[in-house]
């Protein structure tokens, strides 16, 4: 019996164990797939908006990417639609005999999808500029002239001190 009791014991804390690292699986896919869809939401692909985004106010950006974000569900296929048109203007570009028409077709139907991506934006941009006062929107400009200095992320002081050192040579 006491065979029987340690056995059992045993056998729970293999099953306890398995099913944890099961559930750690199966919530880091889940995880990557979420980050992923949030990824191209980001506008990442185009740092041209998130540049004129970056000197409004902390709540104008806020609410800049919190409605970018409720409209992921529509930019998740054209953004979707833009990958896939880029691996096609590649595919042209490596063709054993080049297509200058067949090429500026495909570059063109990028600029038409890619334009489907940045016309949500750009009405956003414009709603939250037309919310402004006159003072907000002169901080903005003002915030785009003398942009705040920003370390670099993950450099110790060491490493700058290397960078310094090393431009002499």
């Amino acid at each position: 019996m006491k065979n029987l009791s340690l056995k059992i014991n045993w056998m729970s804390i293999v099953m306890l164990v398995s099913l944890g690292i099961n559930f750690f699986v199966i919530g880091f896919l889940i995880a990557q797939h979420k980050a992923r869809e949030i990824r191209m939401t980001r506008l990442s692909f185009d740092n041209q908006i998130s540049k004129i985004v970056e000197p409004f106010p902390r709540n104008g950006r806020r609410e800049f990417y919190v409605t970018m974000r409720s409209k992921r569900d529509e930019l998740i296929p054209i953004y979707q639609n833009i990958m896939q048109q880029r691996s096609a203007i590649m595919e042209i570009i490596a063709e054993e005999q080049f297509d200058a028409d067949k090429l500026r077709a495909a570059l063109q139907d990028y600029h038409e999808i890619y334009h489907q991506m940045v016309v949500p934006s750009q009405d956003v941009l414009i709603k939250i500029i037309s919310e402004l006062s006159l003072e907000e929107r002169q901080a903005i400009l003002e915030r785009f002239k003398n942009p705040p200095r920003r370390d670099r992320r993950g450099r110790g002081d060491n490493d700058r001190r290397r960078e310094t050192d090393s431009s002499r040579w």
